[in-house]
């Protein structure tokens, strides 16, 4: 049985839009792009009095294969109150790796 095709389509929009993400940004750019992430997630982190605490590297609260993520208090504090901020960061973060993969840009 074969997958309809608006399906298929579907399926494909998640590499059309990380192709349009990276495409004609240069390596410098998504640096500042993630240093940018990266001073917005800290600012959040301290109006929460939780400066010290490690950022999460996921935004998920929940892994459905996995269970709970194993995770204290002060992560599921961050992951809510600075979710904006936290996917940012981790979408930043990705943008960077996949230009470095590609080999610059």
């Amino acid at each position: 049985m074969t997958a309809p095709r608006w399906l298929t389509a579907v399926a494909l929009v998640p590499w059309l839009l990380v192709s349009c993400a990276t495409a004609g940004m240069s390596e410098q750019q998504a640096e500042d792009r993630l240093t940018r992430a990266e001073a917005g997630m800290n600012v959040c982190k301290q109006n929460l009095g939780l400066a010290s605490a490690p950022t999460p590297t996921t935004a998920a609260l929940f892994d459905p294969r996995g269970g709970p993520a194993a995770q204290d208090a002060s992560q599921v504090k961050i992951k809510t109150l600075c979710g904006r901020e936290l996917r940012e960061l981790l979408d930043a973060q990705r943008v960077l790796n996949e230009l470095r993969a590609r080999g610059g840009g």
